[in-house]
């Protein structure tokens, strides 16, 4: 099974999230989206690429401890629209996501469903 995990925040190094995010999966792409229009709390803002980078290679190390290996991808442009991208032009099985309580999430969640686009919130 080929999975999308797109870091939005930097709870996604969470063990627990990836223990359950990572169970029978075979492939797995990690996604950056350095969004100029980043809203409060969702994606990652240029401002904070370096931040996105140490989330990325944190969680990169996890899956190394899972025998598991991960495909990093950072992408610019608007979040919501390169997720939908990357995971149609993947043709991922799933895309993972670490639940967050926000307007721009639930947003997020009911696009790529409506792109019948499977979704895992953890």
């Amino acid at each position: 099974m080929t999975v999308l995990i797109p870091l939005l925040s930097e709870k996604e190094n969470d063990e627990e999230f990836l223990e359950q995010a990572l169970k029978g999966t075979k492939d797995i792409i990690l996604l950056i989206v350095v969004d100029a229009n980043s809203k409060e709390e969702f994606g990652f803002a240029t401002s904070h690429i370096q931040t996105a980078r140490i989330v990325m290679e944190d969680v990169k190390t996890s899956i190394g401890k899972r025998r598991k290996r991960a495909e990093d991808i950072i992408e610019w442009g608007d979040t919501k629209n390169k997720i939908m991208n990357i995971a149609l032009l993947r043709k991922v099985d799933k895309v993972i996501l670490k639940k967050q309580e926000n307007h721009y999430f639930e947003e997020l969640v009911k696009n790529l469903r409506k792109e019948k686009i499977e979704v895992e919130v953890i």
